[in-house]
């Protein structure tokens, strides 16, 4: 494979959005992107699937890479799912993923004549991609990525519960959270059993029956598919190819370097089918960043206005920390709060300490841990202050920080304040920078007031970062220094949530991590949704320098998927 540097000139692809009917009688949403300045149908095809709990946006980046290298690419959202299409997510399996894709090449045919077509697959719609395969010949060539072939291990993995197994031996769930979506378990699980889409064989059975050639791409370091099982599916099978990729992770866009080896590989291996090619032969065009940005902005946008009755912000939070309590277990959460704290410096006398958005006081944690390490008393102790949205997480962070203060202190008489002084208030960040008069309960300090400021995975839930750092900006004392912090883009916590469940730890436990993690998904929903933006470390010092901060850094920590930025006033 050869790259062109230069990129497709901006302007040049070009997004329609349609719908149409599945053979259900549901509409699917979708959009086809194309080499302008317009549609040649008799270009070749792709239908680009999107993975569970996600939507056709997040296919945007691999479908402009295709088009840039004269593919027409068709994406589109699933019926009974997220995103735009028709239905009631709690009804989504397996099977009408399947169905759905066959759907989309009976668009392709009797729209714009498309007689066949390559289908690319993301984690567990791979799965459904593999069946759809199996019944659909106009699936010349099957792309998977990172691809799901056994579900009963991959829930396995994900749970610490044989789900598919409990389902046969008669286990019942009802409705509940999977990552994050509203599903129907049993008919999930039973569709799947019945549907004989569960395991290995049955995958195994379904690729049997295609033609297509398929080409596998898995990461070397994928938590939840097993590369043994995916070798068991290719071997002895003439037609297919297996590309491990090295460093990635189910999330394959969770490392940027890699993603983009990794999409490169993949448009080269499309563009070589097609063509009747060697993927070494295939010079790549490159799309234009910026039209893909303002692309994804629009279809941000788009989504968001699409979704109904969002969760209230207060309610969302109050719940999803009762679940972060576990964190504090966590080893790479421990080592990230050690680093926030390293780059906020020495905590002297007299100091004053903003926690914005502290939770239930984690961090507020570190801090007492640190003062009584030193167990040193002054006469001007310094104060330490936590701000959230929820009294449920101030609540905690004050019964946390007061019990854990007596506890350590000598003798019965002993006081918090002996060490450090601790206050707390209730305040929505977003309504800082606003007039007082529109806000009566706004939460206002003098200039200059904090020594250290701490923002821990806060920002990307704000409606307005760049304002509230600029009020942190005139509340922090000049020579101060910050610490804010984002979970990444397109992050990922299965190898920290691995670790975790992997301790000897009780069924309660186990159960915590399992929510954290569908909480952890709901996250990702909300960002998918346009309500969350994450950040990358080069975006949070763009930030910090916007809102008039200098000398920043920044580092990763939190197992490899938070970027943390440090600056001074």
């Amino acid at each position: 494979m050869r790259a062109d540097s230069s990129p497709v000139q901006a302007g040049y692809i070009l997004t329609d959005f349609v719908r149409f009917p599945n053979r259900a009688g549901l509409h699917i949403a979708a959009c086809v992107d194309y080499f302008g300045p317009s549609l040649d149908p008799q270009r070749p095809w792709a239908v680009v699937a999107p993975k569970f709990g996600e939507t056709k946006k997040n296919a945007l980046q691999l479908a402009y890479y295709l088009a840039a290298n004269g593919m027409n690419v068709l994406r589109f959202d699933h019926t009974n799912h997220v995103g735009e299409s028709a239905g009631d997510q709690t009804f989504f399996t397996l099977s009408s993923g399947a169905g759905d894709l066959i759907s989309c090449g009976d668009y392709l045919e009797q729209t714009h004549g498309a007689r066949h077509y390559t289908l690319v697959a993301n984690s567990l719609s791979a799965r459904t991609a593999i069946r759809a395969a199996a019944g659909d010949p106009r699936i010349r060539h099957l792309v998977c990525l990172v691809g799901v072939v056994n579900l009963r291990h991959t829930l396995d993995q994900v749970y610490r519960d044989d789900l598919v197994g409990g389902h046969i031996a008669g286990k019942r769930w009802g409705i509940g959270d999977m990552l994050g979506v509203e599903m129907d378990y049993d008919g999930f699980l039973r569709s799947a059993v019945e549907d004989e889409m569960h395991d290995l064989a049955t995958t195994q059975a379904d690729l049997a029956k295609s033609e297509a050639f398929v080409s596998f791409f898995s990461g070397e370091r994928d938590t939840w598919v097993s590369l043994a099982d995916v070798d068991a599916v290719l071997r002895g099978r003439p037609n297919a190819r297996l590309t491990p990729i090295p460093g990635a992770m189910h999330e394959l866009r969770e490392n940027a370097a890699v993603a983009e080896k990794a999409f490169r590989d993949i448009v080269a291996t499309c563009v070589a089918q097609v063509r009747g090619l060697p993927a070494e032969a295939v010079e790549l065009k490159l799309p234009d960043k910026r039209e893909l940005m303002r692309q994804n902005r629009t279809e941000r946008e788009r989504l968001r206005l699409t979704v109904r009755n969002p969760q209230d912000e207060r309610d969302f939070w109050a719940k999803y920390l009762e679940k972060y309590r576990l964190m504090q277990s966590v080893d790479d959460y421990q080592s990230y709060l050690s680093l926030v704290g390293r780059l906020l410096g020495e905590i002297r006398p007299r100091d004053t300490l903003l926690d914005a958005g502290c939770g239930n006081g984690l961090f507020g944690m570190w801090v007492l841990r640190t003062l009584l390490e030193r167990a040193q008393q002054a006469e001007s102790p310094p104060v330490y202050v936590g701000l959230d949205l929820t009294l449920e997480g101030l609540r905690d962070a004050l019964d946390m920080h007061s019990g854990y203060s007596l506890e350590h202190r000598r003798g019965p008489e002993a006081r918090a304040g002996e060490f450090i002084g601790l206050l707390y208030g209730q305040t929505d960040l977003d309504t800082w920078g606003m007039p007082a008069s529109e806000v009566p309960e706004l939460l206002v300090f003098a200039d200059n007031t904090f020594d250290k400021i701490c923002c821990s995975l806060v920002l990307s839930y704000l409606n307005r970062p760049e304002v509230v750092l600029a009020e942190l900006y005139r509340v922090m004392r000049p020579g101060g220094r910050i610490v804010v912090s984002s979970m990444k883009p397109f992050c990922d916590m299965s190898e920290i949530y691995r670790d975790f469940m992997d301790q000897r730890i009780s069924e309660s436990e186990l159960e915590s991590g399992r929510d954290l993690l569908r909480a952890a998904g709901k996250i990702r929903l909300k960002e998918e949704q346009g309500f969350y933006v994450f950040f990358s470390g080069e975006e949070l010092s763009a930030l910090l320098t916007g809102a008039g901060f200098r000398h920043c850094a920044t580092h990763l920590s939190f197992g490899g998927q938070a970027a943390v930025a440090v600056a001074e006033k």
